[in-house]
């Protein structure tokens, strides 16, 4: 085989892999939707409801993404019973790091979720859809209730995305019922 075809042809599939490292927040030509998920300190609830989000789009295999942020995060770290809980449901947070809330933050996403807080006053939300979940309750004081909480709405977010920009669930998975 002529090794300068053999090389070109290497390049080129180290050049195509190389695009997907680059930008890993696309799926094909389609890039992710963002949900931006907000509470009071960013490392528990909405820590929570965006690991769980993003598991069921990634099972759905839809074009979403979430993240989580804080309107007044007051540590760097993660509770280890929050630690311990995600971990039980297959979702890795020890190396997350919280993040207060910014401008950039709201305006890179179309779905803003306020648990049990409101925006800091210099982060206006005009024109990013928004709800508020004020329901959960404290996972410091019983995770199991949290999780089910967070849970329960995010499975109905995402069927309202979906549905709103005419996508299906991946086949054999059904539509959350409220």
């Amino acid at each position: 085989m002529n090794h300068p075809f053999k090389a070109a042809i290497m390049g080129a599939y180290a050049v195509a892999f190389a695009a997907t490292l680059v930008s890993p927040t696309t799926r094909g030509d389609q890039p992710d939707i963002q949900v931006l998920f907000v509470c009071e300190h960013g490392n528990v609830k909405s820590l929570m409801a965006a690991s769980y989000f993003n598991q069921l789009a990634r099972e759905r295999r839809l074009p979403y993404r979430a993240v989580s942020r804080g309107s007044a995060p007051d540590s760097t770290t993660v509770p280890p019973a929050i630690i311990d809980g995600l971990r039980k449901d297959g979702i890795d947070v020890a190396s997350f790091h919280p993040t207060a809330v910014d401008a950039a933050d709201i305006t890179a996403s179309q779905h803003l979720v306020l648990i049990n807080t409101e925006l800091p006053a210099n982060t206006p939300a005009q024109g990013v859809s928004t709800e508020r979940w004020n329901d959960v309750p404290p996972a410091s004081v019983n995770f199991e209730a949290a999780r089910d909480a967070l849970k329960r709405h995010v499975a109905k977010l995402i069927d309202e995305l979906a549905r709103a920009r005419g996508l299906v669930p991946a086949a054999g998975i059904e539509p959350a019922t409220p």
